[in-house]
């Protein structure tokens, strides 16, 4: 029994030690890592750990026996403390963020936890504070606050149903609310209607963890009932490593950007003098529509309309005067048009047409007569009267054809069959048109017989450097010398060269001479790039870089004096073109465009293209010395070049007036008459060991 007794005792020592230690160990792990301090139920301190000294920078014979009112920064109000005593004198614990101060005015803050000890009774008879120092922490806290608050970007949380968990003040700013009022809507209720469905969906992507963030643009609702422009980066916030509970949405103004992005993709699908869709907009769209109408089984016309003579208004009364007859016309045949059909300036004094929903013939026999009664009314520039007539040839979808190219060449041939009669009047394609077409076939073999032939030869047109007056390069041109017909124009062969494909070799050809030229008067020490036009027909041959390559290898000519002209027109198959092109920079090879402005006026992709330099057309030039309007417009175009990093040239450089603006408003190269015409390549030599004398514009 007493054995028994004393195992027992031994057992229980054994297990006093034990727990012992076990506190012991406790107190050491929360002494090292916590400020621990006691009080009475009076609140004053009977103990203190090191960790307390330490921060509070008092030492234990300091502490002991006094309140933590010494500790006080004044910082909460006295009802802080008040909510703080009666929740633990009610036997409850307290847990809160307190700024104290230190004994050397330094302030600090700590996350508290006061547990009471209570009697037998309930009631409290000491305090255990437990706290821990966030002041770093509160620190960022602050920095991220003010940063919030101050910052110009709308800083939102929101939880997963959408409710607002904070927002900074710039929502007041830049929206107009109530802060206090807004708490109460949801993210949803600012959102654009149309804008909705995308970015919740995006919103629920994040939530399903399907993608980490996402950046969205939509409009804001603001309190007067207008819209702002946002790009928003939306974030999750886990709450733990699984749950996402809240999201940050941080959101920039870029109203101002919206407008610019808006102006500028006007510029690119709009013509500058009518305001009409320019070609590149009626392509995409006659695309569309007849995917559309082949789904639907509907129908639709093309016309296109050419003014007759009109040449003879410029010739007549300058093309200031052609100019506002070409801007009347362009609002005389929209007038006349059905509403949901739509008009574009196709080029120069050609405007093109799309019928929507045709049912008859008649309908588009109706619209092609309202549009030369129209246009026949006379039309007045100042004092005088110009009375103009069109042509309008059309094609009808699907029985003049099923695909764009195929109806715009048929209203082609429609048209070409009026012109070549009376004029001012309207033909729908037939079948008899495509047999009178045997007269182009012919032309087209004329044309390969003048490659084969050597009928063709270069003229070289001078670049100048305006500040130097020096010339640098020079564009080469192909011409046509027909034994029989005599020189036959450009404007003529080329676009019968591209249609038929003769581009191909012809573009070879011409690239191939102007490099021999062009090795030869470098090495006479003219130091010179060539520059040579390129059709879109050719940048779309697979083997079109290789074959640049091999010919500047074969003629031994570097690369950096060799430079491709493209027209805008390649901006219809972007991708496939910015590959091309990039593939000759990478050659060395310079990339131009040509004719920069007219037809597609595609600023929205400069930024994208492998280009070193723009030349802005010459109807560009014509009259910047006598038209306002007319400089303001080129001198954009050079803000926006010298922005972008690129190199300018003007081309139709005909007066000394012109080269003056041109050099004040930044101009860097520039090619016209007033330099020099075109020259074969003799008179060209001559022209370059004329120069050796001296600047050749003064």
């Amino acid at each position: 029994m007493i054995d028994s007794n004393i195992n027992n005792l031994s057992s229980e020592n054994e297990l006093f030690k034990k727990m012992k230690k076990e506190l012991i160990d406790i107190q050491y792990a929360l002494d090292q890592s916590s400020i621990v301090a006691m009080t009475d139920k009076k609140g004053k301190i009977f103990y203190v750990n090191d960790q307390f000294c330490h921060i509070s920078k008092y030492s234990r014979e300091e502490l002991i026996g006094q309140n933590h009112n010494i500790l006080n920064s004044c910082f909460h109000p006295p009802a802080f403390f008040k909510t703080m005593w009666k929740t633990i004198g009610s036997g409850q614990i307290w847990q809160g963020e307190i700024r104290n101060k230190a004994k050397d005015g330094s302030l600090y803050w700590v996350d508290t936890t006061i547990v009471p000890f209570l009697d037998e009774k309930g009631v409290p008879y000491q305090y255990v504070s437990i706290r821990n120092d966030i002041t770093a922490r509160k620190a960022m806290e602050e920095k991220y606050r003010l940063i919030t608050e101050y910052s110009s970007d709308l800083i939102a949380i929101i939880d997963v149903e959408g409710r607002f968990h904070y927002l900074s003040p710039s929502h007041e700013n830049l929206l107009g609310y109530d802060l206090a009022n807004l708490q109460s809507h949801r993210f949803s209720d600012l959102i654009h209607h149309e804008d909705k469905e995308k970015v919740l969906t995006e919103l629920k992507k994040v939530a399903q963890k399907k993608q980490t963030s996402a950046k969205l643009e939509f409009r804001f609702k603001k309190a007067n009932g207008s819209y702002m422009d946002g790009e928003t980066n939306l974030n999750p916030i886990y709450e733990n490593a699984d749950s996402i509970q809240h999201f940050v949405l941080v959101t920039r103004n870029i109203t101002d950007r919206k407008k610019s992005d808006e102006l500028i993709h006007h510029l690119a699908y709009h013509d500058s003098l009518t305001n009409l869709p320019n070609r590149r907009y009626f392509m995409n769209l006659l695309y569309d529509e007849i995917e559309m109408v082949k789904k639907n089984g509907t129908s639709l016309a093309v016309l296109i309309i050419d003014l007759d003579h009109f040449k003879n208004v410029n010739d007549s009364g300058g093309h200031d005067k052609g100019d506002f007859v070409l801007v009347e016309a362009a609002m005389r045949i929209k007038n006349s048009i059905r509403q949901g059909d739509v008009v574009a300036r196709h080029g120069g004094d050609e405007f093109t047409i799309l019928l929507k929903n045709i049912v008859s013939q008649d309908e588009v026999q109706q619209v092609a007569e309202r549009i030369r009664s129209n246009l026949n009314q006379p039309i007045k520039v100042m004092d005088q009267y110009y009375t103009i007539s069109c042509s309008i040839g059309a094609a009808i979808f699907p029985e003049s054809g099923k695909e764009a190219g195929a109806l715009l060449s048929h209203a082609d041939m429609a048209l070409y069959k009026v012109k070549n009669l009376n004029r001012n009047d309207y033909a729908l394609f037939d079948k008899e048109m495509e047999r009178q077409s045997i007269e182009r076939i012919l032309k087209e073999n004329a044309l390969k017989k003048a490659l084969t032939d050597n009928q063709f030869h270069l003229d070289y047109q001078p670049k100048l450097d305006l500040a130097t007056k020096q010339t640098i390069g020079m564009e080469a041109l192909v011409r046509w010398n027909h034994p029989e017909l005599g020189r036959i124009s450009p404007a003529e062969f080329i676009p019968l060269a591209e249609e038929s494909g003769i581009i191909l070799p012809l573009g070879e050809w011409v690239m191939r001479q102007g490099c021999q030229q062009a090795k030869k008067w470098n090495d006479l020490g003219f130091s010179l790039q060539l520059s040579v036009n390129v059709s879109p027909h050719q940048l779309e041959q697979p083997d079109f870089v290789q074959s640049v390559q091999a010919i500047l290898e074969e003629t031994g000519l570097e690369a950096s004096s060799f430079e491709i002209e493209v027209t805008e027109s390649i901006f219809v198959n972007m991708d496939h073109a910015m590959f091309v092109l990039q593939e000759l920079q990478d050659l060395g090879i310079s990339v131009s465009i040509d004719d920069f402005g007219t037809g597609y006026s595609s600023f929205s992709y400069l930024k994208e293209l492998p280009i070193n330099t723009l030349k802005i057309d010459a109807s560009f030039i014509r009259d910047i010395h006598e038209n306002e309007e007319s400089r303001a417009i080129v001198k954009a175009m050079l803000t926006l070049v010298h922005a972008l990093g690129l190199n300018v040239v003007a081309e139709g450089v005909e007066t000394t007036d012109q080269l003056q603006i041109l050099i004040e408003d930044g101009c860097i190269q520039g090619q016209g008459y007033l330099f020099s015409k075109p020259l074969c390549s003799k008179d060209f030599e001559a022209y370059l060991q004329r120069e050796k004398c001296g600047s050749i514009v003064e």
